[in-house]
């Protein structure tokens, strides 16, 4: 089970949302909690590998919390916590390589004359890189500030809480917490309930209508690159930018919808990242929650910027290398990783002439390089990457690849092609064009110059025409549901 589909929203969340609001009605605040680590733990169960990741999503949590309740939140000698925090950060990382780059680490080996072997982890829990980083969080802001203890109730929750476990995004103890045991938020709120209807909605026709469409032409692109043109190549490019943003904001979108639905606020992973002028403002605006992770927990231990320039720069390669590795155990992403540590680092060296330049120019080249970089993190091998780019400088803007158009006419416009094609046979490759183009296009425009959903969301006030709306998009939706595939993220 996963949130887009139909035993999610039809099933699970009416049942969860009733006996929540049902049992906080009768001031039985205790057991809306068990009701929701209740309804996490199903829900986690029930996705792949089942039991066996709940197992090791549960072990996590009793270690973590055992460590921090009776090791860092003690009045230990401070060598002492150290230990202690340095263990749970250990074992935190060893599950996370255990589970995650054993395949990788085989191949380092096999690659550097080791032999052949196979090294194959026992299960890999979905979400394990989030509520990873969400526990050694946890750990260090214990040991930093010992007056931090919860209830293994409220942990438990929080590190499983179903709308953030599978793509997170990484929250904090301190952020989260708190909320479920806050008086204000154990009545229903319908303005509450509405808006975290609306904006689940708008995630799921961002994920559905958007992504999923632009999805089918960056597989058949990336599975075809002999035979693109420039203009495709182009394209593919393009297309895998929107898809990615779409699918994983959307993601959050849902996950946000969610808690508000329920009277949490879940901490933002967006801001408009194609928006930016430079990489440097670019990791400000995308995947916020992990980028504060790497920058309060290792960018800062490392000396951030206060040990000189080549320090900085050094600590800023060594940052965005981790966080390519982060994303997948294999070489393609590392790379990707440091293609956007160079680009840090240049970024912040010519910051006193890049601001003098036009917005318009300073915005392109921003853009330019982020798709250019995607072309790496999406490719399967660096190869492959190499490969679509040289197509795109060399291959010539000749007419696309009508093979490429047809197989990828979203279900929505088949109706339309097959009008087109009773009528004009020769007009449904132009018409199957435009419908890319335009969809494309409609994806630039959400996503560079629109309204952010946050900011929709902060504007949000109920009316019939809003209604209308949500009710359409929501309706679009769940008619696709059928077609939906897997989140990008889920792979972190």
């Amino acid at each position: 089970m996963v949130l887009p589909s139909y035993s999610f929203i039809f099933i699970f969340l009416p049942i969860v949302t009733i006996l929540y609001w049902i049992v906080n009605s009768r001031n039985l605040y205790t057991l809306g909690k068990v009701i929701l680590l209740t309804a996490s733990l199903v829900f986690y169960a029930l996705l792949t590998p089942g039991i066996k990741g709940l197992a090791a999503l549960l072990l996590s949590i009793i270690v973590c919390y055992v460590i921090a309740t009776y090791a860092l939140s003690r009045p230990l000698k401070d060598g002492i916590r150290k230990l202690f925090l340095s263990a749970g950060i250990v074992l935190n990382i060893a599950l996370l390589m255990y589970c995650k780059y054993l395949s990788y680490a085989q191949e380092l080996l096999s690659e550097a004359g080791a032999g052949s072997f196979t090294l194959t982890a026992i299960v890999v829990p979905v979400g394990i890189s989030y509520f990873t980083f969400s526990q050694i969080a946890f750990l260090v802001d214990t040991y930093r500030d010992p007056g931090i203890r919860y209830s293994l109730l409220d942990y438990a929750l929080f590190v499983s809480f179903f709308p953030k476990i599978s793509v997170g995004p990484i929250a904090l103890t301190t952020e989260m917490i708190p909320q479920f045991n806050d008086p204000a938020r154990k009545s229903i709120d319908y303005d509450k309930m509405a808006k975290g209807f609306y904006r689940f909605t708008l995630g799921l026709s961002k994920k559905l209508l958007l992504a999923d469409n632009l999805g089918k032409f960056v597989n058949i692109g990336y599975a075809n690159i002999p035979n693109l043109s420039s203009g495709d190549a182009l394209l593919v490019i393009l297309s895998y930018t929107f898809q990615i943003f779409f699918d994983f904001s959307g993601y959050c979108d849902l996950a946000s919808g969610l808690c508000l639905m329920l009277g949490f606020d879940l901490c933002e992973n967006f801001d408009a990242p194609y928006k930016s002028l430079s990489i440097r403002e670019f990791w400000a605006r995308w995947h916020i929650t992990l980028t504060r992770f790497f920058r309060n927990y290792l960018y800062i231990p490392l000396g951030g910027n206060r040990k000189g320039k080549v320090r900085t720069y050094i600590n800023n390669l060594f940052i965005f290398l981790v966080s390519g590795l982060w994303h997948g155990a294999a070489t393609h992403f590392v790379l990707w990783g440091a293609i956007h540590g160079v680009g840090m680092v240049i970024s912040k060296l010519i910051s006193k002439f890049t601001d003098k330049i036009p917005k318009a120019i300073r915005w392109f080249l921003t853009f330019a390089f982020v798709n250019i970089a995607w072309v790496f993190f999406r490719a399967d091998d660096v190869k492959m990457a190499v490969d679509l780019l040289e197509r795109l400088f060399t291959a010539g803007f000749t007419a696309l690849n009508s093979a490429l158009i047809a197989a990828c006419i979203p279900t929505e416009f088949q109706l339309i092609q097959w009008i087109i094609l009773k009528i004009e046979p020769d007009a449904t490759f132009y018409s199957g064009c435009a419908i890319w183009i335009i969809l494309v296009g409609i994806a630039m425009y959400f996503s560079v110059f629109a309204k952010t959903v946050r900011a929709r969301c902060d504007e949000f006030a109920a009316s019939k025409k809003k209604a209308a709306v949500t009710v359409m998009l929501f309706v679009w939706s769940v008619l696709s549901l059928s077609e939906v595939a897997e989140f990008i993220y889920v792979n972190f």
